[in-house]
């Protein structure tokens, strides 16, 4: 099975972490992740947030540390393994090329998303952290 290694970053900003909904005609599409995307041969996982972040929204980032585990996940088209990253946006663009829809949502209104498998491991994980004392 193909291994796919990709990153996403949990953005938080005044107490919410930012939800993306995939566009209908992705792979995947309408679910909400953790926006991101596949690392690169020779790019670090920040390196590959930072980018990802740049190509979908145009905005750069900060990244902070890993949240949780690396996920994995099984799907007909490969395995994902995804890494999920706090972060914070130096830049507010938000060019929509991946996505169809932005929320900033609350850590009690986390599991109310229709979630992507790879990113539900990260939901639970963030549930335990306290968006308001994020530092980076």
């Amino acid at each position: 099975m193909k291994q796919i290694h990709v990153v996403g970053a949990a953005l938080i900003e005044n107490g919410k972490v930012l939800a993306t909904k995939r566009n209908e005609d992705r792979i995947l599409g309408s679910l909400w992740e953790f926006p991101g995307g596949k690392i690169e041969p020779g790019e670090t996982p920040e390196q590959a947030l930072k980018r990802e972040i740049e190509e979908e929204f145009s905005d750069e980032i900060t990244v902070g540390i890993k949240v949780g585990e690396t996920s994995s996940i099984t799907y007909d088209f490969g395995t994902v393994n995804l890494s999920i990253y706090l972060a914070k946006f130096n830049t507010h663009n938000f060019h929509l090329i991946a996505h169809s829809d932005i929320q900033w949502i609350q850590k009690d209104d986390l599991e109310k998303m229709n979630w992507a498998d790879a990113d539900k491991l990260a939901v639970q994980a963030l549930k335990k952290i306290d968006f308001t004392k994020v530092d980076f």
